[in-house]
């Protein structure tokens, strides 16, 4: 470890991804914070590390340096199997719990029921857990976690005070409808399934944005790349890949619909982000989704595991210009009264992990 960390310094312990993710954006900006007010660094490690050279690193560290640890690292065998060597530092140890593998829906409700009690002797043996979402706290609170060792802070959304929406208008039954949706590819994100959606699709009058990372699951990307080649959608969908910035939020802002298949999310960022550009949703109820759109009015939520509803509802967005115009004019009239968080709250709230654990402890 080259950083020097000094006596109650915040050491923030998370993986360096080759992309960017919900969760490594929302570390990014915290860590930006801690260390522009000179009271936290940062600590790469690799994902797939051993743990005895994390808790070589961790000896080194001074006795009451506050350790953060994002809980990504569950997802790994080895580290997950490794909670007895991680207890001598549990008392000083937060867990940043941005994923839980137990909510993924592919699983069976046995092996759910295994990996949840995998994380929750974790979560039981830590100092305290922040969460970006109320619903993520509510599911760890249902399995028996302590409700003062958890605080939620709400991820930030880059909010632009020079931005104004264009002004709004209708699409007729002439127009494509462009869609997008965004996410690193791989399975619990559900942009196979979308596809293959639309390759069922009798009308083709549309164009999907798809970005998100294809390098994560080459399996899944070359799936998706050949079922677009198959079902001759090559001008209908498009795989970007991972984009800047300001390139995804161009293609926001020229978009009709966005569309979360995904079947798990803690937060859903990138929604959120589609949410402030005026453009109705449609996505399975999962992470904080359903704080911001209003079935049938502003968007479309299904309930998880009812793809054929999905399916369904995607088809009359697409073929019903009254029914997408109806929508896209409610999400386009309710952004600007919807209210997000900005990263310096996020930050505020992050710290108050500490210092509620602290007054619980005193």
């Amino acid at each position: 470890m080259k950083q020097k960390y000094e006596a109650n310094m915040i050491c923030f312990i998370q993986p360096k991804l080759s992309f960017i993710s919900g969760g490594s954006l929302y570390n990014l900006e915290i860590v930006k914070r801690l260390e522009l007010e000179g009271i936290g660094k940062n600590f790469f490690y690799p994902l797939h590390g051993s743990v005895s050279g994390l808790l070589e690193s961790f000896s080194a560290l001074p006795s009451n340096c506050i350790l953060v640890i994002d809980a990504l690292y569950l997802t790994i065998p080895e580290f997950n199997a490794s909670l007895n060597e991680f207890l001598p530092y549990a008392q000083r140890t937060y867990l940043m719990l941005h994923h839980l593998e137990s909510l993924n829906t592919y699983y069976s409700t046995q092996e759910k029921k295994v990996l949840w009690n995998n994380d929750a002797q974790w979560l039981r043996a830590m100092k305290g857990i922040i969460v970006p979402s109320f619903q993520l706290r509510d599911y760890v609170l249902s399995g028996g976690i302590e409700t003062d060792k958890i605080v939620v802070a709400l991820p930030g959304i880059h909010r632009d005070e020079a931005y104004h929406l264009p002004n709004f208008k209708e699409r007729s039954p002439n127009e494509q409808i462009t869609l997008i949706t965004i996410g690193t590819i791989y399975r619990r994100k559900g942009q196979l399934e979308l596809v293959e959606m639309l390759a069922q699709m009798k009308t083709k009058n549309f164009r999907l944005h798809l970005i998100g990372d294809c390098e994560q699951e080459p399996n899944d990307t070359e799936k998706i790349l050949a079922l677009i080649k198959n079902a001759g959608l090559q001008d209908a969908v498009i795989v970007h890949g991972s984009v800047p910035q300001k390139t995804m939020l161009e293609l926001l802002s020229q978009s009709d619909l966005y569309i979360s298949p995904s079947t798990y999310e803690s937060y859903s960022i990138a929604t959120a982000e589609a949410v402030v550009y005026g453009l109705p949703i449609l996505a399975y109820a999962t992470g904080a989704i359903s704080d911001w759109i209003e079935d049938g009015v502003n968007g479309i939520v299904i309930e998880l595991g009812k793809q054929e509803q999905f399916f369904m509802a995607l088809r009359r967005l697409l073929t019903d210009r009254n029914e997408l115009n109806q929508l896209r004019k409610e999400a386009f009239n309710r952004t600007v009264n919807l209210s997000f968080n900005r990263w310096d709250q996020t930050y505020q709230d992050f710290l108050k992990a500490f210092t509620q654990s602290s007054a619980v402890n005193n």
